[in-house]
């Protein structure tokens, strides 16, 4: 697996650009930029995001991938659909409901295929 630093050098790589290059457009030293690469010092998101800019990439290219899984419970996602779904459809109910009691002519148009 990929570490960031070696994403990055192989981004910088595939443009062409030479570490004095990117230590410059960061205004920091091209040491500096190399211990970056190297994995030797911390990345901040602003930073990585100045770097994914200078490389023309997405910053997420760059990015390590989530430890457990997408990070997205499906399930939860599936039961507030259905939930909303539901309570959609109960106050589309209700105003049907409404209409009735004073004698409104409610008329479904959503199914028409009329522009």
């Amino acid at each position: 697996m990929q570490n960031i630093g070696d994403r990055i050098r192989a981004a910088r790589l595939e443009k062409n650009y030479t570490q004095f290059y990117m230590a410059f457009m960061l205004d920091i030293s091209q040491a500096s930029y190399s211990k970056i690469e190297r994995n030797e010092t911390k990345l901040t998101l602003p930073r990585i995001y100045e770097i994914a800019e200078i490389l023309e990439i997405s910053p997420f290219v760059l990015m390590p991938k989530p430890k457990y899984g997408v990070g997205i419970d499906y399930h939860f996602v599936w039961r507030t659909w259905l939930k909303l779904r539901k309570f959609w459809t109960h106050g589309i109910a209700r105003k049907k409901e409404e209409a009735v009691r004073m004698n409104i002519l409610y008329r479904d148009i959503s199914n028409t295929n009329e522009v």
